[in-house]
């Protein structure tokens, strides 16, 4: 009878220790599934945001056909022995020569001169400038080391130009081949947005604007803003520009302003760029008038203005009589441009006005620029020039105190003050053409608004002076 009750004690322990057992692995798998749920969910989340709180980013756009592809380069190579490869990086010094640079590497001369003869047959190595750098590849059979006797000169490469790639290849004992490669890059979008404190040069330039696209648009502006006296501090600055990247996310090259809009003494200066039929652009405001004129106001970066039109006292000579023209200053070698596109009707020396230029406009406009230092190559009287087109640089020939240059407008033979210029437009858009502006402006508006959302004014290479600029 006891044995009869113990074995139905042990039974019901059993039974409850089984139960227990269920029990916590049915709470091991609801936490399990509880944990998977949270994990889910918190991915979920996470995705619905960046869809629906992030703006969307502009896609890159090939700006350049494909390059060819490996498979390409290796078909036309494909008889070549394999071999182990490594490369050296070196850069044109200032009176150097590409042959210079490959005896600095080693190179023994008659190969070096096996593969620039080679290349001279698709590029001519004398217009590569200082600073090009060039890649120098050694080659050695596989399986042996890199300081064997076998090692071998197997080539060059180098980028002339952000589109290209030019590849000197050994093909065999002194013989090599040439290859142009087509750079495949991509184009993105920044924002500059920022005011004025100092300069619209250095407001551009802390805004992430290259040198040269900072001058463009000095003189995109230079048409409608006289930046000698009409900029104040606390004007605003807004540029959406481009740039292009090769594949391995360096800076290939500068792109285009897109859009510039510049706030001066509360009146806003906005332009759109917009690409015609031809190939051809131009600028508009949002009337749809072109931003170019017939004349510039200023024609040199960075001057100052020295000397206003009227009467005064002449510097050297002492006495009064009119000053026919504005003086700016500027240092010695500063580039001058042409202020409107025209015929050169005058180069030479003129007196008291030292090397001197003048150019016949449309509409009975003339423009005179004097005291520079020397006159831009293959320039000549008769000589057609384009508006912006480099002229000649400052200098202080003939009369004059310091470098400088003397501008003077004439209208009919007559000088009138160049800052009192009020000139029509170069063109304007018709009904079509005013329907592509408008479709233009959204687009350029909707790109702006993403890109200041989510604080994209550099989102590479970002400058000194910007902490709360983004890499990309």
């Amino acid at each position: 009878m006891e044995d009869a009750q113990s074995i139905n004690g042990q039974a019901e322990t059993e039974r409850a220790d089984a139960a227990l057992l269920a029990q916590q692995a049915r709470r091991r798998r609801a936490r399990l599934r509880f944990d998977f749920a949270v994990i889910a969910a918190l991915i979920l989340t996470g995705w619905l945001a960046s869809r629906l709180l992030l703006p969307d980013m502009p896609k890159p756009v090939l700006s350049a056909k494909p390059a060819p592809s490996h498979a390409t380069l290796a078909t036309q190579w494909a008889a070549l022995t394999p071999m182990q490869r490594d490369h050296q990086t070196d850069e044109l010094r200032a009176g150097g020569s590409l042959a210079a640079l490959l005896a600095r590497a080693g190179i023994n001369g008659v190969e070096a001169d096996a593969a620039l003869d080679a290349l001279r047959t698709q590029f001519d190595p004398r217009t590569l400038k200082i600073g090009q750098k060039v890649r120098i590849f050694e080659e050695w059979p596989a399986g042996a080391s890199a300081d064997s006797a076998a090692m071998r000169f197997a080539g060059f490469d180098f980028i002339p130009e952000p589109r290209q790639r030019l590849i000197v290849r050994r093909t065999g004992h002194l013989s090599f081949n040439v290859v142009k490669q087509v750079r495949p890059l991509s184009e993105r979008f920044f924002l500059a947005d920022t005011l004025i404190s100092s300069s619209v040069y250095e407001a551009a330039r802390s805004g992430g604007m290259s040198p040269n696209l900072v001058v463009e648009l000095i003189r995109l502006f230079s048409f409608s803003i006289d930046f000698q006296r009409d900029m104040r501090e606390g004007d605003q600055l807004e540029v959406l520009y481009t740039r292009r990247f090769d594949e391995n996310n360096q800076l290939a090259e500068e792109g285009e302003i897109i859009f510039a809009a510049l706030t001066n003494r509360g009146k806003r200066y906005a332009y759109w760029r917009l690409a015609h039929d031809d190939g051809s652009f131009a600028y508009y405001d949002e009337d749809g008038r072109s931003v170019q004129r017939l004349l510039m106001k200023t024609p040199v970066d960075g001057a100052r203005l020295s000397s206003r039109f009227g009467m005064r006292r002449h510097p050297i000579l002492g006495y009064t009589r009119l000053h026919r023209g504005l003086d700016f200053a500027a240092p010695r070698g500063t580039p001058i441009y042409a202020a409107g596109s025209g015929t050169i009707v005058a180069l030479g020396r003129n007196g008291d006005f030292g090397k001197y230029i003048r150019i016949r406009h449309r509409n009975g406009y003339e423009t005179a620029y004097a005291h520079m230092n020397g006159y831009a190559r293959r320039l000549k009287k008769g000589a057609k020039v384009k508006q912006g087109q480099i002229i000649g640089y400052v200098g202080s020939t003939g009369l004059a105190t310091g470098p400088h240059l003397h501008y003077e407008v004439l209208r009919h033979k007559k000088p009138v003050n160049p800052r009192d210029l009020d000139v029509p437009p170069e063109r304007a858009l018709n009904t079509a053409g005013l329907e592509k502006l408008r479709n233009a402006q959204a687009a350029i508006g909707s790109r702006m608004n993403a890109l200041a959302t989510n604080d994209n004014r550099l989102r590479s290479l970002p400058r000194r002076n910007l902490s709360a600029a983004q890499n990309r």
